[in-house]
């Protein structure tokens, strides 16, 4: 019993340190908002088309999805208007996470 307690404690312990090594930092993910081209902050400043909301609107994967594949996600979410698409050559991955960890805190 007291074996197989320790191994619990192991495994939740080596879990929190690997999401803690791969955790996203939403300080990077701002940098990236602002240094991506064509610039995010260029349509989604305004009335219309806002992004202080996206962390409440959307999942975390629904975020990735809106930077990766926004036609998809705007059928998804019955949303019009103009947004090109970041695929990796634009966006690496570790930039993605970080921007969607960015974009996440806007509530």
């Amino acid at each position: 019993m007291m074996r197989r307690v320790f191994l619990v404690c192991v495994a939740a312990l080596a879990a929190g340190f690997t999401a803690s090594a791969f955790a996203a930092d939403a300080a990077a993910g701002k940098a990236v908002y602002e240094a991506v081209r064509p610039r995010c902050n260029g349509c989604h400043t305004d009335v219309r088309n806002p992004l202080s909301k996206a962390g409440t609107e959307n999942t975390v994967d629904e975020l990735r999805a809106w930077v990766r594949t926004p036609n998809d996600m705007k059928t998804k979410k019955g949303k019009t208007g103009t947004m090109p698409a970041y695929p990796a050559d634009k966006i690496s991955d570790a930039d993605l996470e970080n921007l969607v960890a960015y974009l996440a805190t806007m509530k």
